[in-house]
C-alpha cells in the first residue's frame, strides 16, 4: 500500500512540474511574439507605460531637440514620427540617456518605452526611459494622402493621428499675412481647396523645429502640397502643423522643408 501511495504522490507531483514548465514556457512565448505595435499602445490611457518593440521606422523629424537652435528658436524636445503596420506614433521629449538612437533620422527603425500622453488626439509616447536604433537606411512609408475634408475632423481617426500626412493641391489663403513672410512666432494660415473647402494650418515655431527652419522665407501665394501633422486644438479645432511646403508644379528652388502674430495667438496653451 505505501508503494502504491508513493507512486501516486510522485506521479502528482511530475504532472505539477510539467504544468509548471508548460505555463512558463507559454509565459516566455508570449514575452517573445507578442509585441507591443503602435495600435495597441494607442488603446492605453494617459500615464500608461508602454514598450513599443515592433520596429516601427522614423517616418519624420518634427522637431531636433538636444538645444538645436535655429533662427533664434532652440528646441529641447524631440518630436520624432515612427511608424509600424498598424499605426504612427510621436516620440516627444528628450532623449533618455545612453540611447543608442542618439541622433534620430528618417529611415532608422527604433524601439522606444516611455509614458503614453497623447496631445491634442497626437498619439505619443513621452518621458521616454529608453531609445533604442535597431537598424539604419529602411525604406520609409510614403505619406498617405488626404483632401481637406477627411482631415479636417475634429475627432481624428487612427489612419491620421500620429502620421506624417500630406495634402495636395491647397492655396495658403492669408499668405500675404506678416508681409508675406513666416514669421518669428506661432500663427494660423488658411488653406483652401480647389472646392472651396478651407481648413488650418498652425504654424508653430515654439514646438517645431521644422517650422522654425522656415521662418523668413516667403509664403507661397499658390497651389502648394503640405507634409504635415494633424491635431485637434481644445477638441474643436483641427489643425494641420507643417513639415515641408512645395509648391505646385514644382520649380526647382523653391522647397520648404523644416529640419523640423503672437498676442492673441500666444495665450494658446501650447509646449516648447
Amino acid at each position: 500500500m505505501k508503494a502504491i501511495l508513493n507512486a501516486a504522490v510522485g506521479s502528482m507531483k511530475k504532472r505539477v512540474l510539467v504544468a509548471s514548465a508548460i505555463a512558463a514556457a507559454m509565459v516566455l512565448v508570449g514575452t517573445s511574439v507578442m509585441a507591443d505595435n503602435i495600435a495597441s499602445i494607442e488603446t492605453n490611457t494617459s500615464g500608461t507605460l508602454v514598450t513599443l518593440d515592433s520596429n516601427p521606422i522614423i517616418t519624420a523629424v518634427m522637431s531636433h531637440g538636444g538645444g538645436f537652435s535655429v533662427n533664434g528658436h532652440t528646441y529641447n524636445n524631440w518630436a520624432i514620427l515612427a511608424q509600424d503596420s498598424g499605426g504612427s506614433i510621436d516620440l516627444f521629449g528628450a532623449l533618455p540617456s545612453g540611447t543608442s538612437e542618439s541622433n534620430p533620422t528618417v529611415g532608422d527603425a527604433i524601439g522606444a518605452t516611455g509614458t503614453f500622453s497623447p496631445f491634442n488626439q497626437i498619439p505619443e509616447i513621452g518621458s521616454m526611459t529608453s531609445l533604442t536604433n535597431i537598424s539604419s537606411g529602411n525604406a520609409v512609408p510614403p505619406p498617405p494622402v488626404f483632401t481637406v475634408p477627411q482631415l479636417n475632423l475634429t475627432t481624428l481617426p487612427q489612419n491620421v493621428a500620429g502620421h506624417l500626412v500630406e495634402l495636395d493641391n491647397v492655396t495658403i489663403t492669408n499668405a500675404s499675412a506678416n508681409g508675406g513672410l513666416f514669421p518669428n512666432g506661432n500663427f494660423s494660415y488658411i488653406l483652401k481647396d480647389g472646392s472651396g473647402n478651407t481648413m488650418t494650418m498652425f504654424f508653430q515655431v515654439t514646438s517645431y523645429s521644422s517650422d522654425g527652419a522656415m521662418i523668413g522665407n516667403t509664403v507661397p501665394t499658390g497651389p502648394v502640397n503640405i507634409l504635415g501633422l494633424m491635431n485637434v486644438f481644445s477638441g474643436t479645432t483641427p489643425e494641420l502643423i507643417p513639415y515641408s511646403i512645395t509648391a505646385v508644379p514644382e520649380p526647382s528652388s523653391f522647397l520648404l522643408v523644416g529640419t523640423g502674430l503672437l498676442g492673441f495667438f500666444a495665450l494658446r496653451r501650447r509646449r516648447s
